[in-house]
């Protein structure tokens, strides 16, 4: 078939970076996988068993487009218990993952040529989104203070996003800032959407919701990260009436509903104590953070499970060479930043690997 069946909107995506990378790592035999931004731990078992239970029971049809009413409930109860935020289940929208609510977000508000502000470094995933909507992107580094947002363009901006904790750097994003994000929002009538998907793994420094000090926000979570359960795609969006009915509306003609018994282990979900998989994250950051100290530059890790570290010359030839010499998978640094010498470490993995991904590190970064 003609590349010519394609539409134009395919020119404004590009895969090829990351497909370069899968190919180099294709032969490894014994790779340190320090790539993957997902748990190395599997998803609890009383979730699994939740989901196993749903589906023994014949919860296999289709549910609500926003979601089961349990789980809008426990959600809605989540979000005003845990982050502060003052809203009830009908402003709740359960989604196949935080990327489908992305996508739903960026049809629901961006025409071509209007502006989306990401804190950067940025979700590779928000970047990709603004190019295919052939919007225009502008980029506020993390460590901004308010005065910085002065010099930021207004025109026709429509969307400002950022992750806390940080994806792909840990950074928990400060009180003061988030208020100067939201004072932005409020004199643009741009909407200010947080990405909490990592809110679970704060170690040093309290997470902040936005929607506790926004009430405008959209807020995003996600089940993937918290409760590994990332192949089984579930999320939950609140935020104001107009964006959830919207993106509610889109979801009809996308996903439809999220699966039903993922759903029901959702329910589950909230339900489980993960503070003992915390403080094993916890452990490792500790461990990668004590590990690269003095011999490179990196970000301070406060959250998430990354460190975003500076390497010598460009990311890629850095990331090549480290498949070639050590087996070593790390991500390069540009798919999240217009920055050409960092790369992404992700230390979700076992205690062992991170050893042995510390010690090639350390031999590459000479």
């Amino acid at each position: 078939m003609k590349d010519a069946i394609l539409s134009s909107r395919m020119n404004h995506i590009d895969t090829s970076l990351i497909r370069k990378m899968f190919d180099l790592a294709g032969d490894l035999k014994n790779p340190i996988n320090l790539s993957i931004g997902q748990p190395h731990f599997p998803a609890p078992r009383n979730i699994v068993d939740a989901a196993a239970k749903a589906l023994t029971e014949g919860r296999t049809a289709y549910t609500q487009t926003q979601g089961i009413p349990q789980l809008r409930e426990a959600m809605a109860a989540y979000f005003r218990e845990k982050n502060g935020i003052a809203t009830q289940a009908d402003r709740v929208l359960i989604s196949s993952g935080v990327s489908s609510l992305l996508q739903l977000l960026f049809m629901a508000t961006i025409d071509p040529g209007d502006r989306v502000l990401l804190v950067s470094p940025a979700f590779l995933i928000y970047r990709g989104l603004v190019s295919f909507f052939r919007a225009e992107e502008t980029l506020l580094p993390q460590t901004f203070a308010a005065d910085d947002l002065k010099k930021i363009p207004k025109d026709r901006l429509k969307l400002i996003i950022y992750s806390s904790p940080s994806n792909p750097t840990g950074y928990i994003m400060k009180a003061e800032q988030i208020k100067a994000l939201a004072d932005l929002a409020e004199e643009t009538g741009a909407l200010l959407v947080s990405d909490e998907i990592y809110a679970l793994f704060d170690y040093d420094k309290k997470f902040i919701s936005a929607g506790s000090i926004y009430p405008e926000t959209l807020t995003l979570f996600g089940f993937s990260k918290s409760y590994s359960m990332t192949g089984l795609r579930l999320s939950a969006a609140t935020g104001p009436q107009t964006i959830m009915k919207a993106m509610t509306t889109l979801q009809q003609y996308t996903v439809v509903c999220a699966p039903s018994a993922v759903q029901w282990a959702g329910v589950e979900a909230l339900k489980t104590d993960m503070t003992p998989y915390v403080d094993d994250y916890r452990k490792k950051r500790d461990l990668i953070r004590a590990g690269l100290q003095g011999v490179t530059e990196f970000y301070e890790p406060e959250g998430a499970f990354y460190l975003f570290a500076k390497v010598p010359g460009e990311d890629m030839a850095f990331c090549e060479r480290a498949i070639k010499e050590k087996e070593l998978l790390v991500v390069p640094g540009r798919i999240f930043t217009n920055e050409t010498n960092w790369i992404r470490i992700s230390y979700a993995a076992e205690e062992s690997v991170l050893h042995r991904g510390i010690d090639a590190l350390k031999e590459l970064m000479k």
